[in-house]
């Protein structure tokens, strides 16, 4: 996209919706979405896309950072947290990388900005973007698409811009999934239903009610069936998806997050603990020493042998309180640094294990290392229950229809919901002792009850796929 002056029309200006389609998919976006730009949509302004990083998890976002500013003004700034975004404009001639492009974070409003994104590019869209060109006028339309390496996971996003009088603009603005200011999937020659849930919806109509013998399918396309380990359910309602074995953060079928929920009985929601992420600690004594040491030093033990010896060490919600909880056998004491709202938080803040008594950190997690993970993960998820049983010897997984979808969350949300003690660290970690040897398990997890999930969505809807009046 070069700079031009000159009178006749440049490519840009006259693009079609299948030229940007051809143009990206051949730059290998394997999906397309489209915003239509305003006026203070430019390269000084910079571009509102979303109002979370987790609105974008299906876009490969980089590590967050955030540098304190220096002046010592008292009116110094909000804060802003920087993720960078792998970002590639795409001409007719080629594609083209656009090194500084970034995404701006500002936790304050909330809202998540794009920015850098002309600069150091050799064909950049300067002249739709600058504003000191025609980066103010209205309608003009964004394309971008996240691209996959050979290994499947998402590695890059290919983007280019069009001008406002372009078919490919007017197409945006008729789509029936057009929505003014936010980022829209492109409906291209397709007679997929209109509606965001329609195409787990129709996927989950054909698992729903039936008897499954719990299978795992693996990346490389092989099977274990039956699969009978704990987490059988969750894999074998990806693999009934057709979703393989799914170590990658981010949406795992179509946009939604899959939660399988274990209940009583599929006739009715009952309430559940659900694991939100389960990130290591990355502040604190731990980082300095192994997992089994941390164990050993703040668990409790948990088995002996015929001396009287410990065994394993468990730590859990037993070893450490909150400011309202009366456990004097706790060591350690848990609390939200930098914190104030959903909305105003420090972004060197952390969730921090301090030791009773001298305040030494032994473990703390910070907002940034935190965020990176919920960014990947939870904007839309899809609360999926299911009944596991034994019949005749064999295990049976059984899926219903009352499924519950979360919609637009945010880290804030996140965070108040923590403060608020609905959001919980509730740890599984142990150490065992094996051959005179001390051998950790992590599961350094945090959850949050089926019945508070309203805490850290914008949107909660429960609906009955068997019920089209439900959605």
């Amino acid at each position: 996209m070069c700079d031009t002056h000159a009178n006749e029309a440049q490519w840009y200006d006259t693009a079609t919706i299948d030229q940007v389609h051809d143009l990206l998919t051949h730059a290998g976006a394997e999906s397309i979405w489209g915003k239509r730009l305003v006026a203070n949509n430019n390269s000084k302004q910079q571009v509102w896309l979303a109002s979370d990083p987790s609105d974008l998890s299906f876009l490969p976002l980089g590590t967050p950072s955030y540098t304190p500013g220096k002046s010592q003004k008292k009116k110094a700034g909000n804060p802003v947290i920087q993720i960078p975004v792998p970002w590639k404009w795409v001409t007719p001639e080629g594609v083209y990388d656009a090194p500084q492009a970034r995404l701006c974070f500002y936790p304050q409003y909330p809202e998540v900005r794009f920015s850098g994104f002309l600069r150091g590019c050799e064909q950049a869209p300067n002249e739709l973007m600058s504003d000191t060109k025609r980066g103010h006028e209205m309608n003009r339309c964004l394309f971008l698409g996240p691209v996959k390496n050979v290994a499947g996971e998402i590695d890059h996003v290919v983007g280019l811009v069009v001008g406002a009088g372009s078919p490919a603009t007017r197409y945006v603005l008729d789509m029936d999934t057009f929505e003014s200011g936010h980022l829209c999937p492109l409906v291209y020659q397709t007679e997929q239903q209109p509606g965001e849930f329609s195409v787990l919806e129709h996927a989950l109509l054909d698992i729903v009610g039936r008897k499954i013998i719990p299978w795992r399918l693996r990346n490389d396309g092989s099977i274990d069936k039956p699969y009978t380990a704990p987490n059988a359910p969750g894999f074998t309602l990806e693999a009934e998806l057709g979703v393989g074995e799914n170590a990658i953060p981010g949406p795992d079928f179509d946009i939604w997050e899959l939660k399988a929920i274990k209940q009583k009985s599929l006739d009715r929601r009952y309430n559940h603990k659900v694991t939100l992420f389960t990130p290591q600690p990355d502040r604190g004594w731990i980082t300095q020493h192994t997992q089994a040491e941390f164990v050993l030093r703040y668990g409790h033990p948990n088995t002996w042998d015929e001396q009287g010896n410990p065994t394993s060490y468990y730590f859990t919600t037993k070893d450490f309180r909150r400011d309202n909880e009366d456990k004097p056998e706790a060591k350690l004491e848990l609390t939200l640094d930098g914190f104030t709202d959903a909305r105003h938080f420090d972004p060197n803040g952390m969730i921090a294990l301090y030791e009773t008594g001298t305040r030494n950190l032994a473990a703390g997690w910070s907002y940034l290392k935190l965020l990176e993970h919920w960014q990947r993960k939870h904007n839309r998820a899809a609360y999926i229950p299911y009944l596991r049983e034994d019949e005749d010897g064999d295990t049976i997984v059984e899926f219903g229809p009352l499924i519950t979808l979360g919609i637009s969350t945010s880290f804030g949300l996140f965070l108040q919901a923590f403060q608020d003690s609905k959001a919980v660290y509730d740890p599984g970690d142990k150490a065992t002792l094996k051959n005179g040897k001390w051998t950790p398990h992590s599961r350094s997890q945090f959850r949050i009850n089926l019945n508070d999930i309203a805490a850290i969505y914008q949107e909660v809807r429960e609906v009955d796929i068997h019920d089209p009046e439900s959605f």
